[in-house]
């Protein structure tokens, strides 16, 4: 296990029904709120309205203009909103896309220019305003972790960025805020966190301990997602913390490696954006463990020991993908819509092509994941 550093700045409350004291864990950060949410299910599901009321006197400003892999324009118009109105504090309530947007509206707020001049390295953050974060949905991390995804239209590219100043200083982690959710966002969650997990074990140093809580924590979100699955939603609260866990410094701390898959499916959502996160790396996943194993047999192995009491790569392979696709979690690219295979090979080269190589991955892997992955 290598040196590190540890940081976990973020207060983190998870409990069943503290989205209804939100209001007074809220209200010492300030009289004005800017609050960023997506279009639709806070506003339908009455989360809104709650929280408005739970802030007597205080001002809440609502941006609801944040759509699935948050775009450059949109986050400019919550952006120019912060400037104007100068909130107290930001309050993303939402998914991994809320969240996101938030953080860049918090930093932005106090700083010049646009989000994609960060996004790419031009711009440096130097403050934020405070952040608090309330996830509806089980699967980025978001709420606790110092990371944003952004993607750009005009380019067909998809960046993520660490700022220390993204660390949201609370997060109110309700899981019954997550029991309304479809069934196809829960799947696209289960994918991510699984996602999360497993990127460093497989790319990083090895790191005993660290390894072990990340076996721990597939296993038991597959589990659970087989519980949610058969209408048990009280299983809900442990994709809700195996999400924070999945992306957070303690997996990372010590083992570190790259985000190799990740940085495959933002080429594939930053080409083809009306691809959700999880559908693309539900399409990619396995076709990734087939060509990495090749490189790396024995990371594959052992993960595939622990979740499937199966020590050999390619058969334990063969085993998760006969589980998602009885538990519906497997995906194709043809099947959501991604034709030019070409392209996405280009951005994924040209923007992950470090991590690609960091497992020994070369451009021709890349084209024969692709490939594996699209029916």
């Amino acid at each position: 296990m290598r040196d590190f550093e540890f940081l976990f700045p973020t207060r983190i409350v998870f409990k069943k029904g503290v989205f209804k004291k939100a209001g007074e864990l809220i209200s010492p950060f300030g009289e004005k709120f800017l609050l960023i949410t997506g279009r639709r299910f806070a506003q339908e599901h009455g989360l809104v309205d709650a929280l408005k009321e739970q802030l007597p006197g205080k001002r809440l400003i609502h941006f609801k203009g944040i759509t699935p892999n948050p775009k450059v324009p949109e986050v400019e118009d919550a952006v120019s909103l912060a400037r104007e109105e100068k909130p107290d504090a930001v309050i993303a309530l939402g998914g991994g896309s809320a969240m996101d947007a938030a953080k860049y509206v918090a930093a932005m707020a106090l700083s010049e220019g646009s989000p994609w001049e960060y996004a790419t390295g031009e711009r440096k953050f130097r403050a934020s305003l405070p952040l608090i974060t309330i996830p509806t949905v089980p699967a980025s991390g978001s709420e606790a972790d110092p990371y944003a995804v952004i993607s750009n239209p005009e380019t067909k590219e998809k960046k993520g960025l660490y700022s220390p100043y993204f660390w949201p200083r609370l997060a109110l982690w309700d899981p019954i805020l997550t029991h309304s959710l479809p069934v196809k966002i829960i799947k696209d969650g289960v994918v991510d966190i699984i996602s999360h997990a497993l990127e460093g074990y497989i790319s990083g140093e090895e790191a005993i301990l660290q390894n072990g809580f990340t076996e721990v924590i597939i296993k038991q979100v597959m589990e659970a997602w087989e519980r949610v699955s058969s209408g048990d939603r009280e299983a809900m609260e442990i994709l809700c913390w195996a999400s924070t866990l999945a992306i957070s410094p303690f997996l990372s701390a010590g083992r570190g490696g790259h985000f190799v898959l990740h940085g495959i499916e933002h080429a594939l959502s930053g080409v083809y954006d009306f691809i959700s996160h999880g559908s693309g790396l539900a399409a990619l996943l396995i076709p990734y463990l087939q060509v990495v194993g090749e490189k790396r047999p024995q990371r594959i192995s052992s993960l595939t020991k622990a979740l499937f009491d199966v020590y050999h790569w390619e058969t334990g392979i063969s085993e998760w993908r006969g589980w998602m696709e009885k538990q519906g979690l497997k995906q194709t690219l043809k099947g959501l819509g991604a034709e030019d295979l070409s392209l996405v090979e280009e951005k994924a080269w040209e923007t992950s092509r470090d991590r690609l190589e960091s497992v020994g991955l070369t451009r021709e892997d890349l084209r024969k994941i692709l490939e594996k992955a699209y029916d």
